[in-house]
C-alpha cells in the first residue's frame, strides 16, 4: 500500500509510473491525473511530492544518471571481461531501461526534445560524471601512447555512442551499433603504436 511506503519509495512509484506515462502518451498529452493514477495516489497527494511535469522529469533524469553512473562503475570493474566484453556491458549499464522506452514509443523524439529543453543542464552534468568513470577505467587499464589521453578517448567514445542514439531507427539497430563500437574500440585499445607516432615524433606531428 502507498499509506505505507516510505517518502523515497512514494517518489520512486511516481517516477515509474510517470516514465510510463511519458513513453505511452508522450510528453506534452501526459498529465498529473495520469501520473497519479498510475502511481495510485490522489492528484492532491502526487502534488506533495512534485510541483508539475517538468519537476517529475528532471527528477526522473536525475535518477536515470543515478543509476547510469552506479551501474556503469560496476559493469566496467566486473572481473573477468576483456576489453570488448565490458565496453559492451558498460554501455548497457548506462542505458538503463531509458533508451530501449525511447526507441520503442512513437514519441521518442518528442521525449528526446523535452529532454534537451527540460534537463539540460542536468544531463551536462550527468554525461561529465560518466565520462569521468570511463576515463578512470581507461586509465586503470591503459591507452596506447598515439590515442591520447584517457579523457580524450573517453569523450571520443561517448560521442560515437550518441551518433547511434541519433541515426538509430529501432532499439535492436541501436543495440547492435553500441556491439560494434565496443567492438572497434576494443581493437584500437589492444593494437600496438603507430610507428613514427610515439614521444616525440607524435608531438612533431601535433605542431
Amino acid at each position: 500500500m502507498m499509506d505505507d511506503a516510505s517518502p523515497s519509495d512514494r517518489q520512486d512509484t511516481i517516477l515509474d509510473a510517470a516514465f510510463h506515462a511519458f513513453a505511452t502518451y508522450g510528453f506534452r498529452r501526459t498529465s498529473m491525473d495520469d501520473i497519479a493514477r498510475g502511481a495510485g495516489l490522489s492528484r492532491t497527494a502526487l502534488y506533495l511530492h512534485f510541483r508539475n511535469k517538468e519537476d517529475i522529469f528532471r527528477s526522473l533524469a536525475v535518477r536515470y544518471f543515478d543509476e547510469a553512473l552506479r551501474d556503469m562503475e560496476a559493469a566496467l570493474n566486473r572481473p573477468g571481461l576483456d576489453a570488448e566484453a565490458a565496453l559492451m556491458a558498460a554501455f548497457v549499464a548506462k542505458d538503463g531501461k531509458f533508451m530501449e522506452a525511447v526507441l520503442s514509443t512513437p514519441h521518442g523524439d518528442e521525449l528526446m526534445d523535452a529532454g534537451f529543453a527540460i534537463t539540460g543542464d542536468l544531463a551536462a552534468e550527468g554525461e561529465a560524471r560518466i565520462e569521468a568513470c570511463l576515463a578512470e577505467w581507461l586509465g586503470q587499464r591503459g591507452v596506447p601512447e598515439d590515442l591520447g589521453g584517457p579523457d580524450e578517448l573517453a569523450h571520443d567514445i561517448l560521442v560515437a555512442l550518441k551518433g547511434q542514439k541519433l541515426a538509430a531507427r529501432d532499439f535492436p539497430m541501436y543495440r547492435a551499433g553500441q556491439a560494434r563500437i565496443a567492438r572497434i574500440f576494443a581493437r584500437v585499445l589492444d593494437a600496438p603504436p603507430v610507428a613514427g607516432l610515439g614521444g616525440r615524433d607524435k608531438a612533431a606531428v601535433q605542431r
